[in-house]
């Protein structure tokens, strides 16, 4: 078997067919239907947000690893976005409140 690199260069506006949905995030039709269903992807007039490509590799692939049902895999969706977002939040906590370094200063001995 051999692996396959795919590279896409998208922007936030960048805009993909259900047809490509499908086929990059190697789901079927009825499969995209119920994640749109669940709210894991957001589909607009104009078709789907290119961002969406990466939320179907990685809902399948837990559907997949998991043998997970669309239901869980969309709660698991869920929780993995929170932590993401509390992770980005403390980020930037940490960037505009920098703590002290610790010293390891020995201290004196004494007799």
């Amino acid at each position: 078997m051999t692996d396959v690199l795919e590279g896409l260069l998208l922007d936030e506006f960048a805009v993909v067919t259900r047809a490509e949905l499908c086929g990059i995030g190697r789901i079927t039709p009825e499969e995209l239907d119920a994640l749109t269903a669940l709210g894991v992807i957001k589909p607009r007039d104009d078709g789907y947000p290119a961002v969406c490509l990466g939320l179907v590799r990685r809902a399948a692939r837990l559907k997949r690893g998991l043998e997970a049902d669309w239901e869980l895999v969309a709660v698991i969706m869920d929780l993995l976005q929170e932590i993401e977002a509390l992770q980005d939040e403390v980020r930037s906590l940490k960037a505009r409140h920098p703590q002290p370094r610790a010293t390891h200063d020995t201290p004196p001995e004494t007799s």
